[in-house]
């Protein structure tokens, strides 16, 4: 087993949640709505998305003393991972 420290393991828990959970969500999706689009689950979870950033907004306002506006618009400036996973997805491919 490699040597890991704890940054190291939170990572590699937090990760394998979000990937079981993003998983899960896309695959019930498709068994509920079976005639869908991928375009049209890409729209699902851009929706699902845009509705977790509104309420951690709420937090960047009330810890943070940000606006609202201010708030978005720093979890679209650090939360965009697609020029990354881009470039892992193509390597792996």
């Amino acid at each position: 087993m490699t040597r890991r420290n704890a940054t190291q393991d939170f990572m590699a828990h937090n990760q394998a949640m979000m990937h079981t959970y993003c998983y899960q969500l896309a695959a019930t999706w498709f068994e509920l709505h079976p005639e869908a689009t991928a375009s049209e689950l890409v729209a699902f979870l851009r929706d699902q998305a845009h509705k977790a950033q509104t309420v951690a907004a709420e937090v960047y306002v009330a810890k943070e003393g940000m606006t609202t506006d201010e708030a978005m618009e720093f979890q679209v400036r650090h939360y965009d991972y697609r020029d990354l996973m881009r470039r892992e997805l193509s390597a792996n491919s």
